[in-house]
């Protein structure tokens, strides 16, 4: 038997005798239409024969008029049968192709179902859209390291050479690479302070780059090493011994705190270059046993 959905025209081949009674409802796989579809058997038997026709049976006359006795069939007629279509029922069009129709319930239950599916299917495509922000999300931060890493510069190297240490050696310029030699002291007779004590000696460049403003430190100790006084000088500032003897002690250290030298130039000291300098200490307590000189300082001579 055929049945065609009075919605969309889709046609549904099944098998008659699973219509009981009065005939029941069913809805279209397609469109989801619920129709009703009478049993053939009893529309077939609803018809009268000929003999009913020609006998008069259930007919009465009244008033020269013949009316026909209409049993009333509505309490026969079945409630809708939810599980009418089975799985079984193909699609009149598909049947040479082989391909089953999807049948569906009209009960309240299969409307919750699809409910649910179709939440399901938004909290999924939902979780597809996080996963494809997190991945390019990825990428993009992927790209901004590989390019800070790779292309960007920080003191003439790039990160990853700085982080791994695999970039060229720059030779670093700094006090670590001043030697001091000839280093002498000596005591002269201030006649306005007195007895100063005058640490001299010379200071060399070791760096092969180019050096300025080099400073050296003077300290003074007793005999357990304790600290009494230090001195700090930059070099090419010399006194003669006149000088030392006649000048004031804030004359004597401003003349020795000059960064650029005012007797021999403090500002360019090349490679293996030396440059003299001068420790001056005053009012020094009589305790005093050692005296030390270190390296202060030095710069890098920009070119």
């Amino acid at each position: 038997m055929v049945v065609q959905c009075k919605r969309c025209g889709t046609r549904f081949n099944f098998d008659e005798a699973l219509i009981e009674g009065e005939g029941v409802w069913g809805r279209c796989g397609q469109c989801k239409n619920v129709f009703f579809l009478n049993n053939p058997a009893k529309q077939d038997a609803a018809v009268p024969s000929d003999k009913e026709k020609n006998g008069g049976i259930g007919l009465s006359e009244a008033g020269g008029a013949r009316t026909k006795d209409v049993k009333d069939l509505s309490s026969e007629v079945k409630q809708p049968e939810p599980e009418f279509f089975k799985d079984t029922e193909r699609k009149t069009d598909d049947i040479d192709k082989g391909v089953f129709t999807s049948v569906e319930k009209t009960g309240g239950d299969e409307i919750g179902d699809d409910k649910d599916g179709v939440e399901e299917e938004i909290k999924r495509k939902q979780g597809l859209t996080r996963g494809k922000q997190l991945i390019y999300l990825c990428i993009v931060l992927m790209v901004v390291a590989i390019y800070l890493l790779f292309f960007t510069e920080t003191s003439g190297l790039l990160l990853f050479e700085k982080l791994l240490g695999t970039g060229p050696k720059i030779e670093e310029v700094g006090p670590a690479q001043v030697e001091l030699s000839d280093v002498r002291q000596r005591l002269i007779n201030n006649l306005v302070i007195g007895t100063i004590r005058v640490i001299e000696g010379t200071a060399v460049n070791q760096s092969s780059l180019p050096m300025t403003r080099i400073k050296v430190k003077g300290e003074i100790t007793d005999a357990y090493t304790v600290v009494l006084g230090v001195r700090e000088s930059y070099c090419g500032n010399i006194l003669t011994s006149d000088e030392l003897g006649a000048m004031t002690e804030e004359q004597i250290q401003r003349e020795l705190s000059n960064p650029l030298g005012s007797d021999f130039s403090n500002d360019r000291i090349g490679s293996k270059g030396q440059i003299p300098f001068m420790i001056v200490f005053t009012r020094e307590p009589p305790v005093v046993v050692k005296a030390f000189v270190t390296p202060a300082g030095a710069e890098r001579l920009l070119p």
